[in-house]
């Protein structure tokens, strides 16, 4: 009964259980005439019903069969049980029963009779067949072989077969099959061709195939594919008439399957023959239509527009195929390159051949756009790349026709260029320097020279000056390298190497170049004379230099005036000092405040003290808050003291206390103060003044002047102990040690005299010895400053940090500016810098420092991200009267930076355009790129376009800056979906920039706008 549930059909099974009874009396009846009937009758009678292809019917009764084989364990009767289970499975296979699969892989596996196992795996296979389970038919009809076939099965398992390969591409095994039948008159004849004519049309066997398809082209199955395939096997045999003839009639009459294909290749036909013409309608109409296209249709399709002039077309064709690497896109970029020239699009042709160029598919192509790019990229201004490409192309090619082309440009380039770095280094390169590299090498050393000049680096602009003044080619630029060499000299205080220098340029006929003129020449000749106690030599300078000619002429000369009249106060020649100190007085320009000042000190040299109180008080009320205001004061208080008006003097003295309570003159106003009091026979009042110079200010000079006062009242008094207790609650002591006073001045002549390591070892010694020693604080003090001098900034900042936690203002408004410095420059802790330059703005007693704290402060809080503070800063820098051009940049600069980053796109390139307008140094150039980062972000693409470029060709020599312009314009060409010149861009940066954090950038941004090209290219990949 087992055996009969398993093979049972589900379906029949499920039947008869739910008929129940009214089978049993059938199954009776069997039983019963069993003795007395053929026992193999219904076997027979199943086997007709078989032949009779009755399936249903036969599969009952083999069932039954079955059943009664197993239910009597009639084992003499194996052979027909085998066959009943044979007939049954093919029934199932014949009728497509669900159970059909499951039944033949039992048969298989249960039964061991290879005949029958060949039938049932032919009929299964068939059945997979017809199910279009193809590739599970193929073991089942390679198992079944074609012993036990009919012919007719034969030849159905054949083809039948043959197709599974073909389906599953299987050529190989499907080919013989399909020559075993092709040649046979039959149902199988034309489809057997077919796919017969389709492997050899794969195996670019075309006679073979051309005359399988010949024998089907008519048949209404296939006339309308086959047509197609024929016309292409003309086509790849190369009989471009033909096909032009096969096709004609069939686009013609229409109704072809693959209609859009045979016009393509009628295309291809005409365009091969170099008739573009026709090729054109039929190229274009195939590419408007069809969903893909392969990079050879765009070409084909770009190239017929090429010679037909229709550029414009051409270029929009060939600008898809800049991606790729093979001998198509060399030439395609290089016929691009042409149709840009063509058309005017000089900056879209340099591109171009820059594509071609980095193709190496032919070699003459390469070489053409290597030229081309290098030439294009002077004519356009690229400098830097031009410089780049032509130098490398006349090593690369030292016998092309376009060598002393390339040569001449390089020439104009050095002499004309902005990239004087590179052009610098191009330049040093070359052994032997004809007379043009030569003059073209004073050039581009005194161009460097400048920039170096402005980003501060003295040093290597000083050397490059000599080679521009040694070159002397050009007088003009051999006088400008002479200013230059004069104005390092003087901001290094070298004085007399200035002069000399000064004094050349503004011989004969001195030539102007922004900073670089008479005016200032002139300004600075007086300034070293200055500085040289020459006041009478250096006064025709500044009268000189008072006549306004350049930058910042108003500034310099009124500097000149006040420079004049010092040299006249030094010269005791008041009235003409007062002359022109009243002249910047009366016209209030910057400086007004110092003029009121010296005027007032004149005036008390001349005894006029009360003219001098008057001036003083005038400049207290008309400049409250000038740098001058500590010392005005003090200067008030001094003149009532010295007419013993101690009364007078105390109101002034109490504000310097209160306007700078840590300042360089308090100690002097608390002992004054003390001094006052104690004559106004006010002991308490004078010991408490005393006591604060003492306990604020213990290693300020005044500071023993101050104990003596102390000791003096308290003897007075008679409390002797008292002084004794107020002694020792500050440390001191009562008398000085000698060899403390020896060891420090001993040190400090070493200083004075310049030896720096020296006194450096000298001040070490007395701070080992004397820990607490009455020289302490300027020892620590002299000793940074040597170090400072030697670039030992790591032993130099604590020392100073030692002056400034003692509170000595003498010393801690310098040692607040360098300990400020050496964190901000050397040890980059801007947090700390900035602390520093907090206490330099909080100390300062100069306008110079004043101004050296707001530009730590402003850099400081830049460098920290503090962008409101940014803002504030720049804004005061700003508002400083009489500030520097480098100031105004500076200033300028933050300011856009503040703005910018808080979303203040306009308002920020208002500020950048004022640095660009200023300096073409690295803020400059960081300004105009910044610029241009604003305009994408507007979404003024155009302008932003504009502003990469200013980058790129005016300030050249910042590397970094210019490689930011070129993605940023990258960026701005992908926001136009320009992929052609935004991959080129790109491109350009991953390849030749020596930056890598850039180069990298670059790179996944072609990437990105490679990957984004391909997803809106028709154009298919193979």
């Amino acid at each position: 009964m087992q055996l009969f549930k398993r093979l049972l059909p589900a379906g029949l099974y499920l039947c008869i259980t739910a008929m129940g009874a009214s089978l049993a009396p059938i199954t009776a009846k069997a039983q019963q005439t069993r003795t007395y009937t053929d026992p193999d009758h219904t076997f027979k009678t199943a086997q007709e019903l078989f032949q009779q292809e009755k399936y249903g019917v036969a599969m009952q009764l083999f069932n039954e069969v079955i059943h009664e084989i197993g239910y009597f364990q009639e084992t003499n009767r194996s052979l027909v049980n085998t066959d009943a289970h044979y007939y049954y499975t093919v029934c199932a296979l014949k009728l497509e029963n669900n159970n059909a699969e499951k039944l033949a892989k039992d048969f298989l596996s249960t039964f061991n009779n290879n005949a029958r196992e060949q039938l049932v795996s032919y009929y299964l296979a068939k059945y997979y067949f017809h199910h279009n389970r193809v590739k599970d038919a193929i073991p089942y009809y390679e198992k079944a072989g074609i012993d036990n076939l009919s012919n007719a099965e034969i030849a159905d398992a054949k083809f039948e077969l043959a197709y599974c390969y073909f389906y599953n591409q299987d050529f190989k095994k499907a080919l013989p099959l399909f020559i075993e039948i092709k040649e046979i008159q039959g149902k199988y004849y034309l489809p057997a061709n077919y796919y017969y004519g389709f492997i050899a049309y794969g195996n670019r066997n075309y006679d073979d195939a051309l005359k399988s398809f010949s024998r089907v082209v008519d048949d209404p199955k296939y006339h309308k594919v086959v047509p197609y395939y024929i016309a292409e096997i003309y086509y790849y045999q190369g009989k471009k008439d033909q096909v032009i003839s096969y096709v004609t009639p069939l686009v013609e009459k229409g109704d072809n399957y693959y209609d859009a294909n045979l016009r393509a290749l009628l295309g291809r036909a005409y365009f091969e023959k170099g008739d573009y013409k026709k090729a054109l309608p039929y190229l274009q109409q195939y590419s408007d239509n069809a969903e893909a296209v392969t990079k050879q249709d765009v070409y084909q399709l770009s190239y017929s527009y090429y010679q037909t002039g229709n550029l414009q077309k051409a270029i929009a064709g060939f600008k898809q195929l800049s991606s790729e690497k093979d001998s198509l896109g060399q030439n395609s970029m290089y016929l691009l390159g042409d149709c840009y020239l063509r058309t005017g699009q000089k900056a879209n042709a340099r591109n171009a051949f820059a594509y071609s160029a980095r193709n190496s598919s032919n070699p003459q192509q390469q070489e053409i756009s290597r030229f081309n790019y290098g030439k294009l990229s002077y004519e356009l201004g690229y400098s830097d790349a031009a410089l780049t490409a032509l130098n490398n192309f006349v090593k690369t090619y030292p016998n092309s026709q376009y060598n002393k082309e390339a040569r001449e440009i390089l020439a104009n380039l050095f002499l004309n260029t902005n990239n004087f770095k590179e052009a610098l280094t191009t330049i040093e390169g070359i052994k032997d320097k004809s007379p043009n590299v030569l003059k073209a090498y004073q050039t581009v050393a005194y161009g460097r020279a400048t920039e170096l000049i402005n980003d501060g680096q003295l040093e290597d602009a000083s050397r490059l000056l000599d080679i521009a003044i040694s070159n002397n080619y050009d007088p003009k630029i051999k006088q400008l390298a002479q200013f230059w060499k004069g104005e390092i000299a003087l901001r290094q205080q070298q004085h007399d190497v200035a002069i000399p220098n000064l004094q050349a340029y503004l011989a004969g006929n001195p030539p102007a170049s922004g900073e670089a003129n008479v005016q200032t020449a002139s300004y600075d000749m007086g300034y070293a004379l200055l500085k040289k106690e020459n006041y009478n030599g250096a006064l025709p300078y500044f009268e000189s230099a008072q006549r306004a000619s350049g930058p910042n002429a108003a500034r310099i000369s009124n500097d000149a005036v006040l420079r004049a009249a010092d040299c006249y106060y030094m010269l005791r020649d008041f009235p003409k000092a007062t002359a022109l100190y009243d002249r910047v007085i009366s016209s209030n320009q910057p400086g007004a405040d110092y003029a009121l000042y010296q005027k007032s000190v004149i005036l008390g040299l001349q005894g006029k003290q009360v003219e001098k109180l008057n001036l003083l008080k005038q400049l207290g009320s008309k400049y409250p808050s000038s740098d001058y205001g500590n010392d005005v004061d003090m200067e008030i208080a001094n003149t009532y003291l010295s007419q013993e008006k101690y009364t007078e003097a105390i109101p002034y003295l109490e504000n310097v206390v209160t306007k700078q309570p840590n300042g360089p003159n308090t100690p002097k106003a608390l002992l004054k103060l003390g001094l006052s009091w104690f004559n106004k026979d006010n002991d308490t009042k004078a010991l408490t003044y005393y006591q604060q110079v003492v306990a604020k200010f213990p290693d300020a000079p005044e500071a023993n002047e101050a104990l003596s006062s102390i000791r003096s009242i308290y003897v007075d008094q008679g409390k002797g102990d008292a002084y004794v207790a107020f002694l020792k609650s500050t440390g001191k002591t009562v008398t000085v040690n000698a060899e403390d006073s020896i060891t420090y001045a001993t040190a400090e002549t070493r200083f004075s005299n310049g030896d720096y390591p020296g006194a450096i070892t000298a001040f070490n010694t007395y701070i080992q010895k004397f820990p607490n020693g009455q020289f302490i604080v300027p020892a620590n003090f002299f000793k940074a400053e040597g170090a400072y001098n030697t670039k030992d900034y790591a032993a130099a900042l604590p020392a100073y940090e030692f002056v400034l936690g003692k509170n000595a203002p003498q010393y801690a408004e310098r040692a607040a500016l360098q300990a400020g410095n050496i964190q901000f420059y050397q040890n980059k802790d801007y947090e700390k810098a900035r602390a520093y330059y907090l206490q330099l703005q909080d100390l300062s007693t100069s306008k110079e420092n004043t101004l050296t704290a707001t530009r730590g402060l402003l850099r400081s809080n830049y460098q920290l991200q503090h962008w409101d503070e940014v803002g504030n800063y720049a804004e005061v820098l700003l508002s400083t009267a009489g500030i520097t051009s480098d100031d105004q940049v500076i200033g300028h600069f933050y300011l856009g930076k503040s703005k910018q980053q808080a979303g203040q796109y306009e308002d920020a390139l208002t500020e950048y355009k004022t640095v660009a307008g200023l300096t073409k140094n690295e803020i400059g150039a960081e300004a105009r790129y910044n610029s241009g980062v604003c305009l994408l972000a507007l979404n003024r693409l155009e302008d932003a376009e504009k502003a990469g470029f200013d980058v790129i060709k005016n300030t050249p020599s910042y590397d970094n800056w210019v490689a930011k312009a070129y993605i940023l314009l990258g960026d701005v060409y992908m926001a136009e979906k320009d992929y052609f010149n935004a991959k080129a861009t790109y491109q350009s940066i991953a390849e030749n920039c020596p930056i890598p954090e850039l180069k990298q950038e670059a790179k996944d941004k072609l990437a990105k706008a490679e990957a984004t090209e391909k997803a809106d290219s028709k154009i298919k990949k193979p």
